[in-house]
């Protein structure tokens, strides 16, 4: 069966439980990271496994020119210290001078510090500001 619904109720917190059986097959652990995604026509919200238990995620909002090339270079600089890009978004804050680049990523596989991530970032030519904060478990 594609689809499965169960009722639950809202608790004084505003939680509501998986059951444990959904918990299951869909793979989610106690330390799971998980999206939650609000469908305002539908009055809908939908809950999915974002990243396992075992990852260790950060976000990273990085300053970047607003130049053909410099979000790639950064992205190569990331991929060389073997950080998974889970979600990102960019924006150009003033065209042809300045640019921002959110990115949400799984350090685990790095062995990496915050502070190395970051210095290692800044160490690349098209970084002019980064920061780095660990996504509480």
């Amino acid at each position: 069966m594609a689809h499965e619904q169960e009722i639950m109720r809202i608790d004084s917190k505003g939680r509501v439980t998986i059951p444990a059986h959904m918990r299951e097959e869909l793979g989610m652990k106690e330390g799971s990271y998980t999206a939650v995604r609000i469908d305002r026509e539908d009055r809908s919200v939908a809950v999915s496994l974002f990243a396992g238990a075992h990852a260790r995620l950060v976000e990273m909002k990085l300053k970047i020119p607003d130049r053909p090339g410099a979000l790639a270079r950064v992205a190569r600089t990331l991929s060389e210290m073997n950080l998974d890009l889970m979600t990102s978004s960019s924006r150009t804050v003033k065209k042809g001078d300045l640019a921002e680049w959110v990115v949400v990523a799984d350090v685990g596989q790095s062995g990496m510090t915050i502070e190395e991530i970051r210095r290692k970032i800044l160490g690349n030519r098209d970084a002019m500001a980064v920061e780095v904060k660990e996504l509480p478990i």
